[in-house]
């Protein structure tokens, strides 16, 4: 019943320590590349807060009781990060980019998962990227350590099932080492099925004339998905240092029946008495092919030249349909995008002081071809190209950390041909008073361009009298985020706090037009949008650290200001958890919040609080864990309200029934012949943005 998928331990890169133990190794100041990994700082604090990033070494119990990298990040309750158990997904409070590492390498799922905690030295929490990871809203690294001889092999599996719903995350991982070469394989399997899932709509259509008000009571449907990662790697480390790395993956994602976009319901309107019968249904399949070559040139101790170059190939199908009053819409699209990324870096390092320098850019094709009438071809040319430099330094109890970047973004879609040179500086200040206190400001400036989906000047179908249309006139908009971050930390309790705002000038947001006779929903650049975050963490560390009480209150307040609209919102969200072990024994459980709460432009989306109660026995190279998800939960829910003058409308989907799942996880790890020595390699930067403008709510 549970899918048996081949997946694999990842090569994954490390500093060159000459031969410690993750237990001998401690806190590590360098630039970007884990090969300038010769200062080694030596503190009696588990966490180290520096400009950029905190460091978290592991204790040997931490590693111990943990099952897998993902099991152990959990346990570290990080500031604003929440992990999905059922399908291990990494996200941030306020939203955007999470980048997974291994050793300073993006990596993907599968093999973060079959990383194993023995091998993991410290976690290094990037809340303020650098200008490597330009965009990303953080970074999460793993450091570990690489064995000289043998290999592993491990098979980890998780279970949820109820009643007419079930979800699965499996991966089996193997790896070889072989004098300076290595060889592995990795790839995950996730699937989901929920029936009884129901979605309730209400909307009111405001013409000219007359307002229609419309009530959808919703009627059970089915929907689920499934996704397989796989990569086949091979690396080469050279006496000198130097690394050359080979990647090649495939990826497939199938979603038969889109959550979001699938519904059946009785439709009651105000102009009619007799309910009619309405349904949609959406899916989305798409294939990846990719392909990556990586190279390490080692200068001298503390100066490296890198070299990096990503291509990917994805081809996607899309389908949907809407029925109502006998009447349908079909619309079809397959598309084929071709991408490319390239990384040329020199950094270094003299004691306190680092610096690099180096370029970057991407450029992709994509082709989509949409299937109403007649079928219409859109092609899109993006491209960038950044030259960059960036400076760190410290003086006493204060540290300073600022970037430059020059970019260079084209984009030719159709009718639009935009070209800009954007000068991006980003800059962070910090204060250490003393061992436990740190403090930080940060502000960055970027721009944001239009999306290929947003600028696509054709009609997409949503229902009847209501489509969707891109505007090919939109323009970058600005991005200014700052942040103040203060933090204390004991072996006993951590407590952190984070102000953040950002504001966005003339956004891309949704507009509803009425137009011809029918309701177009598009795309404009808006006045303003403003976000005001405040979140806060404590956890404290009890009973001689056999029990971990933590808390995170997160307040958000948005300020969304449109060309004929200003709306204001507030969403608080409270998270918790408890995690209990002694000896073998272990239980935790927690309570998250989902990452679909937020606001932007006229529409909020806000979904109830998850929770999980585990409990299990680790032994050697075993673990079982059995439990409950949504413990308790009659009635799951995520609810969107749209604000428009025109058509608001308000979207709550919810199960048809109790939510609580059955959970199980079992896991072993088999190692052989193994030894420990240190290499980097540098793994995918998949792209995954079809650029498909949709026809769904």
């Amino acid at each position: 019943m549970w899918a048996l998928i081949c997946a694999t331990a990842p090569v994954v890169c490390s500093q060159n320590h000459g031969g410690m133990t993750p237990a001998d190794c401690d806190t590590t100041e360098y630039p970007v590349s884990q090969l300038l990994l010769n200062e080694v700082v030596v503190t009696a604090s588990p966490v180290v807060n520096k400009s950029d990033r905190r460091i978290i070494r592991l204790d040997e119990e931490t590693r111990r009781i943990s099952t897998d990298a993902v099991d152990l990040l959990r346990r570290l309750n990080l500031p604003r990060i929440t992990i999905n158990p059922l399908t291990n997904a990494i996200s941030v409070s306020g939203g955007g980019e999470v980048i997974i590492c291994i050793d300073g390498v993006e990596s993907t799922a599968a093999q973060i998962a079959a990383v194993r905690p023995q091998d993991i030295v410290k976690v290094e929490y990037h809340d303020n990227p650098g200008v490597r990871y330009a965009g990303a809203e953080a970074v999460i690294d793993y450091i570990t350590v690489r064995h000289r001889d043998g290999g592993n092999l491990s098979f980890d599996t998780f279970g949820a099932f109820e009643r007419g719903r079930w979800a699965t995350l499996d991966h089996l991982s193997g790896q070889y080492n072989r004098g300076r070469s290595v060889w592995s394989v990795s790839a995950g399997y996730m699937g989901q099925h929920k029936d009884q899932w129901v979605r309730d709509y209400d909307e009111v259509w405001h013409y000219p004339a007359a307002a229609i008000s419309r009530h959808e009571s919703g009627l059970p449907v089915s929907v689920g998905q499934s996704g397989l990662e796989s990569c086949v790697n091979y690396n080469y480390q050279h006496p000198s240092g130097n690394v050359f790395n080979m990647r090649l993956g495939f990826d497939l994602n199938d979603v038969p029946n889109q959550e979001e976009g699938d519904r059946q319901a009785l439709l009651y309107t105000s102009d009619t008495e007799i309910p009619e019968l309405v349904s949609e249904h959406t899916e989305e399949h798409s294939q990846s092919p990719n392909i990556g070559l990586y190279y390490l040139h080692r200068l001298s101790e503390n100066r490296n030249l890198v070299f990096d170059v990503q291509g990917t190939y994805m081809h996607t199908r899309m389908l949907h349909e809407y029925s109502e009053k006998n009447h349908t819409e079909i619309n079809r699209v397959a598309g084929d995008k071709y991408s490319m990324k390239f990384l040329g870096m020199y950094e270094t390092r003299n004691g306190g002081c680092a610096w690099n320098i180096g370029a970057s850019g991407n450029a992709s094709v994509i082709d989509n071809t949409y299937y109403q009438d007649a079928p219409e071809e859109i092609r899109s040319k993006r491209s960038e190209t950044t030259l960059f430099g960036e400076y760190s330094n410290r003086v006493g109890n204060w540290s300073f950390l600022g970037n430059v970047r020059t970019a260079y973004r084209h984009m030719e879609q159709q009718n639009t041909n935009i070209d800009k040179i954007f000068v991006l500086p980003s800059a962070s200040i910090s204060y250490r008073p003393s061992d436990k206190w740190f403090m930080r400001y940060t502000a960055s400036l970027d721009y944001i361009m239009p999306s290929g989906a947003e600028v696509t000047n054709i009609l997409q179908p949503i229902q009847m009298g209501m489509v969707r249309r891109g505007n090919p006139v939109l323009q970058p908009f600005r991005v200014i985020n700052q942040s103040f971050d203060a933090s204390f930390d004991t072996d006993i309790v951590n407590i952190n706090a984070r102000l953040e705002y950002r504001n966005e000038h003339n956004p891309i947001m949704e507009s509803v037009i009425f137009e011809d006779g029918r309701f177009v929903r598009t795309y404009l650049n808006q006045r303003s949008f403003q976000r005001l975050m405040a979140v806060g963490s404590v956890s404290f560390h009890l009973w001689k650290n056999h029990l971990t009480i933590a808390a995170e209150p997160t307040l958000t307040r948005y300020f969304s200001h449109g060309i004929d609209y200003h709306h204001y919102h507030n969403i608080f969200r409270l998270g918790l958890s408890l995690d209990f072990k002694y000896g073998s024994w272990l239980a935790y459980a927690n309570v998250m919040s989902g990452p679909a709460n937020n606001m932007y432009g006229e529409e909020i989306i806000e979904e109830k609080d998850m929770n999980q109660i585990m409990a299990g026995y680790k032994h050697g190279s075993w673990s079982l864990h059995v439990g409950v998800f949504n413990a308790f939960m009659k009635n799951y829910w995520m609810e969107t309200r749209n604000l428009s003058a025109l058509t608001p409308y308000t979207s709550k989907a919810h199960s048809a029934r109790s939510s609580s799942y059955l959970a199980v996880r079992f896991n072993i790890a088999i190692d052989f012949g193994r030894g420990s020595r240190n290499v980097e390699i540098m793994e995918k930067e998949a792209d995954n943005d079809n650029g498909i403008l949709t026809g769904t709510k």
